[in-house]
């Protein structure tokens, strides 16, 4: 009997990325809806975007992170929460205790004392040993009006451009329109969850058509069954015809995601994967990701590594049209266990931007391919036997084969 994505999407979506609005209202209740506004504020950038935001903040500051830890960036948002607090705007923070150590002790007694309100997702108290059901989203809601969400977090490591060890990669989003209602629900079933009082109805009627992208933003929960973070990834690479180029911060795929990435080269998808290289937070994710490459270049899958930092985007680019950008990797804790969320946007000229970005990043990044073997060669099973060996080229600016 075949069941859940991979038999329901297997041959992919009938339309292309036109069913792909109708695939995720279907699986994950998510309506993809227009007149919206989005730009990349990838890296340190999206700090000084959301700088600018709070300070020009009339009613509220959300914020729901994974990871907000002192130093800076985050001692200068802290200042500037606590700023507009005193001001009168209602500032409400919401952090997960294991991604943002030191917050308590530094940044927590100040906030509270200024006027936010501060809380944790799952406080360790309770979950003392509880490394799943976390909360690993990065999203941040202004007025109910603007949002932000990518792979960020408020730390040291994400508050450059990219190109050194100590600044990540990384990919986020500002966005504008009637989608960052749905960035708000968001925030407030977590805020609910852990005891925040009900919002306003005004935080979730500022909305306005702002451009012209469709958009939709996905959560995901740790669940029993198929997740969100399932149904997205899926439905993303079932709507390819052309092209899916995919860029992930920790590869170790569940088996039907790595089956799904290798079916699609048959079916005539370019289907290119960006990965972490020489600097990986986890170096035990590079060792299992690398196991997986002679199985991905049997299939066809390109594969390459960011050369001068910590790759840490969670993004895909679908044909000329469709974008998914979040807090989603392609491991078991996002695709089972933890909270999750990605923004999926349909429009051509938000594509086209991602591909020029995406094209830079080939610039800087090394094709990796088995050394002397062909496609067809005998080799060990990925994840079992030893490491096959391969080898690391350069990668020209312009890949070929781009649409």
């Amino acid at each position: 009997m075949t069941f859940g994505p991979w038999g329901s999407l297997g041959r992919g979506l009938p339309e292309g990325v036109d069913s792909v609005g109708l695939a995720l209202m279907q699986t994950t209740a998510t309506s993809m809806v227009g007149g919206n506004r989005l730009a990349w504020r990838d890296n340190g950038e999206v700090f000084a975007a959301m700088e600018e935001a709070f300070r020009t903040a009339r009613h509220s500051i959300h914020v729901d992170m994974y990871i907000w830890r002192p130093g800076q960036p985050g001692e200068q948002l802290a200042a500037l929460a606590c700023r507009r607090a005193r001001e009168g705007v209602a500032v409400r923070i919401l952090v997960d205790p294991i991604g943002s150590p030191g917050f308590p002790q530094q940044l927590y007694p100040r906030l509270v004392e200024a006027g936010c309100e501060v809380r944790y997702f799952r406080p360790l108290m309770a979950h003392p040993i509880a490394f799943t059901g976390r909360n690993h989203r990065k999203l941040v809601v202004v007025d109910g009006r603007m949002g932000f969400t990518g792979g960020f977090g408020i730390a040291p490591e994400w508050n450059g451009d990219g190109l050194s060890p100590d600044g990540w990669r990384d990919s986020n989003v500002e966005v504008e329109g009637p989608v960052v209602r749905q960035l708000q629900v968001a925030f407030a079933n977590h805020w609910m969850e852990t005891g925040g009082q009900l919002l306003p109805a005004a935080e979730f009627e500022r909305t306005r058509p702002a451009g012209d992208a469709r958009a939709a933003y996905v959560t995901s929960t740790d669940v029993k069954g198929l997740s969100h973070a399932r149904w997205v990834t899926h439905i993303a690479l079932a709507a390819a015809r052309q092209r899916a180029w995919v860029a992930n911060a920790y590869f170790v795929p569940p088996p039907q995601v790595l089956g799904a990435l290798c079916a699609r080269p048959a079916r005539g998808v370019d289907l290119r994967l960006l990965l972490p290289g020489p600097y990986q937070d986890h170096p035990s994710v590079t060792f299992i990701q690398r196991r997986f490459y002679r199985h991905l270049e049997r299939s066809g899958v390109k594969v390459y590594e960011y050369q001068p930092s910590m790759m840490h985007s969670k993004t895909m680019l679908v044909d000329d049209r469709l974008v998914v950008v979040g807090s989603i990797n392609l491991d078991f804790l996002s695709m089972e266990y933890l909270d999750e969320g990605a923004l999926v946007v349909d429009d051509r000229a938000f594509a086209a931007d991602f591909e020029e970005r995406w094209r830079v990043d080939m610039s800087r990044s090394r094709q990796v391919t088995s050394e002397g073997r062909g496609r067809d060669a005998p080799g060990p099973t990925p994840g079992i036997g030893r490491e096959p060996a391969f080898e690391v080229r350069a990668q020209s600016a312009e890949p070929t084969g781009g649409i």
